[in-house]
C-alpha cells in the first residue's frame, strides 16, 4: 500500500479562470478529480436518523390518540389498555416504514433497525400522552390558575 501525497498551489488572480492544458506542467501537480459519493457509514447513519425522528414523531402521535381516545372512556383499566394497544400497533408500523426506508444494515445490525429511537418514542408517548390528557382534563383535576 503507498500513499500519495499531492501538494497543489492555489491559483490566484486571472488563472481562477484558466483550466489547465493537457500538456501544460501545472496540470500535474493537481490531483485526479475523484466524485464525491456517500459512504455506507453515512447512508446508515442517515437512514437511522430518519428511523429516530420517524419514531419520536409517531411516539407524540401515539400519546396524543391516547388521551384523546381515552377521554371517551369511563374506567382507567380500558384507557391504559387502548395506550397500550395503540403504542404497539404504531411501534411496529414504525418498523414498517423503517424497514420501508431500505437502511443498508450489515446482517449483523438488524437489530439497529429495532432498538433505534425506541426509548425515546416511549417517552415522547409517555410525555403526550400525560400532556394532552391534562390539558384536556384541566378543569376537574384541580388545577387551578394563579390570579
Amino acid at each position: 500500500m503507498s500513499l500519495k501525497i499531492y501538494l497543489v498551489r492555489h491559483p490566484k488572480g486571472k488563472d481562477n479562470d484558466k483550466k489547465p492544458e493537457p500538456n501544460d506542467n501545472s496540470a500535474k501537480d493537481m490531483p485526479p478529480e475523484v466524485p464525491k459519493t456517500d459512504t455506507d457509514e453515512s447512508k446508515i447513519k442517515r437512514g437511522l436518523d430518519k428511523v429516530f425522528w420517524l419514531r419520536v414523531g409517531l411516539g407524540i402521535l401515539a400519546g396524543t390518540i391516547s388521551a384523546i381516545i381515552g377521554n371517551t372512556m369511563l374506567h382507567a383499566h380500558e384507557r391504559a389498555y387502548t395506550g397500550l394497544g395503540i403504542v404497539i400497533v404504531l411501534f411496529i408500523i414504525s418498523y414498517g416504514i423503517a424497514k420501508a426506508l431500505r437502511v443498508p444494515l450489515p446482517l449483523s445490525d438488524k437489530r439497529k433497525l429495532i432498538m433505534t429511537g425506541i426509548g425515546s418514542y416511549f417517552l415522547m408517548f409517555i410525555f403526550s400522552w400525560i400532556l394532552i390528557n391534562t390539558l384536556i382534563h384541566s378543569d376537574i383535576s384541580g388545577i387551578m390558575t394563579v390570579h
